[in-house]
């Protein structure tokens, strides 16, 4: 067995009980991982040396003392790493196959399609996406659709080199969901995928109804996986393997309620409509009619 999945199988027996040797030696062998009990501690020895665990003497029931195994905070990190990069796979393969499901797309292409009416299509639109979705299968699905529906020019908000592509209409513009560069009420529509942070969660929105003009309209995608937890609403398998990525693609990220969320659009926009899209594991919340008191 390679080292580093024998150090993932002891790091998870320990995580579930298994803190003597002996006991991790029985919850390998359970897990039809067999290993003798004399090469199992030097493989103990190492991992405490690297950090993974830490070993503590304890009084034996009958004879010597023994070491009892428990995780450090660097072996917790070690069995996230092993976590994120078995989602990353599986996810990948299930967005590679969403891409090719005729079914979902579209459904998605008709959920979108419902608010066209309320878009300009021939005037300017604004795209904000966070680094982590450039790359996205699904991304360059939507920006591609978004290409044959929109009419006018397209201005997408990315940081400083995560994102090139050659396309005449499209204009690409450092910055971010907190800072889109450009001025007040200059687009006609924005559409922004939207990670939370704490404390000034509300800022990707404001920017983003700041430079949409009247009565305009405002598309925001939101996964799932940060939404606050309604015992009402089903966890998804989906919105768990989302939520392990967007936690872990950098800075810090907070769940919001969506009645929240309703309400803030609710103050800038006379109609917000909320649509659950739970084969992507992510909620389309879009708003148009925008206030007088929310133009600045």
């Amino acid at each position: 067995m390679p080292r580093s999945d024998l150090s993932t199988a002891i790091l998870r027996s320990i995580q579930q009980g298994a803190t003597y040797g002996y006991q991790i030696h029985r919850a390998l062998a359970d897990a039809g991982q067999e290993i003798r009990l004399n090469h199992l501690y030097p493989v103990l020895k190492r991992m405490e040396t690297d950090g993974l665990v830490v070993a503590n003497e304890t009084p034996g029931e009958r004879g010597p003392k023994r070491h009892e195994y428990a995780i450090t905070a660097k072996g917790r990190d070690f069995l996230d790493d092993v976590l994120f990069d078995a989602i990353a796979t599986v996810r990948l393969a299930y967005l590679e196959y969403l891409a090719s499901d005729r079914t979902t797309m579209q459904r998605a292409l008709d959920l979108l399609g419902k608010f066209i009416p309320h878009a300009k299509l021939h005037g300017r639109t604004a795209l904000v996406v966070p680094p982590g979705y450039l790359s996205e299968i699904n991304f360059r699905w939507f920006l591609s659709q978004l290409f044959d529906v929109v009419q006018g020019d397209i201005f997408l908000v990315r940081p400083q080199g995560t994102f090139e592509i050659g396309e005449p209409r499209l204009t690409l513009l450092d910055g971010g969901e907190s800072y889109v560069p450009l001025r007040d009420n200059y687009v006609d529509q924005s559409v922004l995928v939207w990670v939370p942070r704490p404390r000034q969660w509300t800022r990707p929105i404001e920017e983003a109804t700041r430079i949409i003009r009247s009565p305009g309209l405002l598309a925001i995608i939101l996964p799932d996986a940060l939404l606050a937890r309604d015992p009402n609403r089903a966890f998804e398998v989906g919105a768990f393997i989302e939520g392990v990525r967007v936690r872990r693609s950098g800075g810090r990220v907070t769940e919001v309620p969506l009645e929240k969320v309703t309400a803030v659009l609710e103050e800038r926009f006379h109609h917000v409509e909320v649509e659950s899209v739970p084969e992507l594991s992510f909620h389309l919340l879009v708003a148009w009619g925008k206030k007088r008191q929310a133009e600045t």
